[in-house]
């Protein structure tokens, strides 16, 4: 068994594979109820995808002393399956790579020609405390992006930044033109998130199509 864990701003996400079988997923709020979970849990090798490096020594120290397996820290040295194209490599979180890879590997293995053909492109994105957009264009290369406040930053930013706005959530959704306040803005923040995603595939489609040449 294999113990993957990503160490996020706001969560702790574990899964447990068996070769390439997901057995086990979960995503804890805090880092005692992590190690709670995975103290009972039997693995044979570990690894940390992480983008709070201040704590990375304590969970992978933990883990060892709870089971014995030292987990390898994921860091771009890494050899990924494709080339990273990115100007500020340095600021590139390994949260965005690993997305990006898993995707990869899932679409490689299901249609092996997609990955071969030049100019087709895979998108990945996280919503997580940031939304993260992740572009991969065929047959191999990371080409970046976007980053934007995530889904819950953004109803917290509303509520703080505003003195009349209440507190909304994502189940105050109810249709894409709000007839109430809470409505209103939670399809703000959720269309948002939509139509960005929906604007970038488009912007891919043309690119692919050779509309929009590169400057």
């Amino acid at each position: 068994m294999f113990l993957a864990c990503d160490i996020g701003n706001s969560r702790i996400k574990y899964a447990l594979f068996k070769e390439d079988e997901l057995i086990e997923y979960n995503s804890l709020k805090n880092a005692d109820s992590f190690f709670k979970i995975i103290r009972k849990k039997e693995f044979a090798s570990a690894g940390i995808s992480s983008v709070v490096p201040s704590r990375n020594q304590a969970v992978s120290g933990k883990i060892k002393k709870m089971s014995g397996i030292k987990p390898h820290i994921l860091d771009k040295t890494f050899p990924f399956s494709f080339k990273i194209n990115y100007e500020t490599l340095d600021t590139l979180g390994i949260d965005r790579i690993c997305s990006a890879e898993g995707a990869f590997q899932i679409i490689r293995r299901k249609s092996p020609e997609f990955t071969r053909k030049k100019n087709n492109y895979i998108l990945t994105v996280d919503f997580g405390t940031a939304t993260t957009v992740n572009v991969l264009k065929m047959p191999g290369e990371f080409t970046g992006g976007m980053i934007l406040p995530g889904i819950e930053m953004m109803f917290n930013s509303l509520k703080k930044n505003t003195e009349q706005l209440p507190a909304a959530s994502i189940k105050d959704y109810k249709d894409l033109i709000g007839t109430g306040t809470n409505p209103s803005i939670a399809s703000g923040v959720i269309n948002s998130n939509a139509g960005l995603i929906q604007i970038v595939c488009e912007y891919l489609r043309k690119k692919k199509a050779g509309e929009i040449r590169k400057k």
